[in-house]
C-alpha cells in the first residue's frame, strides 16, 4: 500500500501535551496518519559550515518524522538568501525589494537536492510525495533526475507572481522548468492558477492542452487551485471551552466597556501593518467619540530578522504604534494594545471570540488563515465582524466580509465605521453566510481534493463552486 510522503521546510515534531485548533499541520498530520506516511523537512536548528547535515528519525502515532539540520551557510543562503529575499518579495510583488546573488541561487538548488536525495532515499515507487511552498521549486526536478517515477505534487501557499516579476529574476525560467517536473501543482486561488499558467506557458512557450494542464518534454503538469481551509467545527468546539476563562494576552474583562479590534500578524511588510496604523490614526482623530471607547489588540510576531527589510519595519512599527499612544493616551487608555509574544493556537481561538472586530489588512496574501480562523471562533449568537483586505486569497471566498482597499485609508476608515456601528442582526447574517462557506469546503476538503488529483482519481469538480449569490448588503470599501 502506498504512503504519503510531505516535505515542508520546517518540520516540528509532534507534543502530546498541546492540543490545537487546526491549522495546516494538523491537516497534514491527520492525512499521514490515515495512510500511513512520512514528514520530511528542516528541524529549525543551525550546524557549524564544516558540519554535515544528518537525518534523524523519529515516530509519533504512526508517522515517521524525518529532520535535518541546516548549516549556517545554507540557512544564510538558501533560506533567508534565495527563498526570502528573492521569491518571498517576488510572490508578493515587491520588485524593489527583490536581491539576487548566483551563490545563493546555488545553495537553495544544493538544499533541494538535499531533500531530494533523502526522498530518494525514503520513496518506494508507489508512494506519494507532497512539496509544500516556495523553499522547493526544483525538488522534483532533482528527483526525476536521480529516476524518481513517483507521483509528485507541490502547493504553493503563497501568491504566485505575474510574468512582470518573474522576469526580474535570472533563474526564471530554470525555475519554472523546475516546477514543471512536478505532476500537480496547488495554488491557493483562481487569479494565482491564471498566472501560473500564464507564466509557464511564456517559458515553455507552449500553449496549454487544456484550461490547466501544460507539458514540459511530454511531461504533464495539472496547474489547479485549491483554497485551502479551517475545520471550521473543531476551532468553535475549542474557542467554547476557552471563552469561559479570561485570555493571558489581553485582559478582556478591563476592556468591557471598549469595542476591540484584534490583528495577527507576522512583522511582514505584505502585512499591510503601516497603513493599518495609518487608517487607524485618522479614524481616531475624524472620530473623537471613539477614544476611550476602543482598543486595537495587535500581535506582532517578529521573524526573518536577519532580513533588512525585516528589521526596518519592525523599527517602524514599534515607532508608529508608540507615536498614535502619545498622540491618543487619556487617563490609563491607549489605543493600541501590542504584542510581540508568540500565542498559542488555542490561545488564539479564545481572543478572537471575544474580540469584536478582526482586521485582516494584507497588502499580498495567498489566503490568510487568521480571516477563516476568527469566523470559526465566533459566538453564533453574538459574532463579531472581519474586515477584510481585498488582497487575500481568503477574499474570494469570504464576500461577506468587509472588504476593504488596504492601500486607500479611506476605504478602511469607512470600512471600520461599518464594523462598529453593525447592527447585531447584520452581524449574524454576515457570520452565517461565512460560516457556511467555511464548511463547505474545509482544510480536510482541500487535502483531499490535492491528494486525489495527485493520485489521478477521475472526477467531475472535486471543488464544489465556492461562488455564491451576492449579499444585496455587500459593500466594498
Amino acid at each position: 500500500m502506498s504512503r504519503l510522503i510531505i516535505l515542508s521546510n520546517r518540520v516540528s515534531l509532534p507534543n502530546p501535551d498541546k492540543v490545537t485548533a487546526g491549522g495546516l499541520a494538523v491537516a497534514l498530520q491527520d492525512a499521514l496518519a490515515d495512510i500511513g506516511g512520512i514528514w520530511l523537512g528542516w528541524n529549525g536548528e543551525k550546524i557549524e559550515n564544516h558540519q554535515t547535515p544528518h537525518f534523524n528519525q523519529t515516530e509519533y502515532k504512526g508517522v515517521e518524522y524525518v529532520t535535518c539540520p541546516l548549516t549556517e551557510e545554507q540557512y544564510q543562503n538558501y533560506y533567508c538568501g534565495f527563498a526570502n529575499n528573492t521569491l518571498w518579495p517576488a510572490m508578493h510583488d515587491r520588485a524593489d525589494l527583490i536581491e539576487y546573488q548566483a551563490q545563493q541561487y546555488t545553495t537553495y538548488q544544493d538544499v533541494n537536492l538535499l531533500f531530494a536525495k533523502q526522498l530518494k532515499q525514503m520513496a518506494e515507487p508507489d508512494d506519494l510525495i507532497w512539496v509544500h511552498d516556495y523553499h522547493f521549486f526544483s525538488v522534483a526536478r532533482h528527483c526525476r533526475e536521480m529516476g524518481m517515477k513517483n507521483r509528485i505534487g507541490f502547493f504553493l501557499h503563497i501568491p504566485f507572481a505575474g510574468l512582470n516579476i518573474w522576469n526580474s529574476i535570472p533563474t526564471a525560467r530554470l525555475l519554472i522548468e523546475d516546477l514543471c517536473q512536478y505532476d500537480v501543482v496547488g495554488l491557493q486561488t483562481k487569479h494565482d492558477q491564471k498566472q501560473c499558467m500564464d507564466v509557464c506557458s511564456h517559458y515553455l512557450a507552449s500553449h496549454p492542452l487544456h484550461s490547466h494542464i501544460l507539458t514540459l518534454n511530454h511531461h504533464p503538469v495539472t496547474v489547479q487551485c485549491y483554497p485551502i481551509g479551517v475545520n471550521p467545527e473543531l476551532i468553535q468546539k475549542i474557542a467554547q471551552q476557552n471563552s469561559k476563562n479570561s485570555s493571558t494576552v489581553f485582559e478582556f474583562d478591563e476592556l468591557s466597556d471598549q469595542q476591540t479590534i484584534i490583528s495577527v500578524d507576522r512583522i511582514d511588510y505584505s502585512k499591510g501593518l503601516i497603513e493599518r496604523f495609518d487608517a487607524l490614526e485618522a479614524f481616531l482623530q475624524s472620530n473623537p467619540e471613539y477614544h476611550k471607547h476602543l482598543t486595537d489588540l495587535q500581535i506582532a510576531c517578529p521573524c526573518r530578522m536577519e532580513i533588512k527589510a525585516y528589521q526596518e519595519l519592525y523599527e517602524d512599527m514599534q515607532s508608529k504604534v508608540d507615536l498614535i499612544n502619545q498622540e491618543f493616551s487619556q487617563d490609563n487608555w491607549l489605543p493600541i494594545n501590542c504584542t510581540h509574544d508568540a500565542i498559542s493556537h488555542d490561545e488564539l481561538m479564545k481572543i478572537y471570540r471575544q474580540a469584536n472586530i478582526c482586521w485582516v489588512n494584507s497588502l499580498r496574501d495567498g489566503m490568510n488563515l487568521v480571516a477563516k480562523e476568527f469566523i470559526a471562533a465566533q459566538n453564533p449568537e453574538d459574532p463579531g465582524v472581519l474586515i477584510l483586505s481585498k488582497y487575500t486569497g481568503a477574499a474570494e471566498q469570504m464576500s461577506e466580509a468587509l472588504i476593504v482597499d488596504p492601500e486607500n485609508c479611506d476605504s478602511m476608515i469607512k470600512g471600520l465605521k461599518t464594523a462598529l456601528t453593525m447592527s447585531k442582526s447584520e452581524r449574524i447574517e454576515r457570520y452565517e453566510y461565512l460560516m457556511n462557506g467555511l464548511k463547505r469546503f474545509d482544510i480536510n476538503d482541500w487535502r483531499n481534493a490535492f491528494l486525489d488529483d495527485l493520485r489521478g482519481v477521475k472526477k467531475i469538480d472535486i471543488i464544489p463552486s465556492i461562488a455564491k449569490k451576492i449579499h444585496p448588503k455587500i459593500v466594498n470599501y
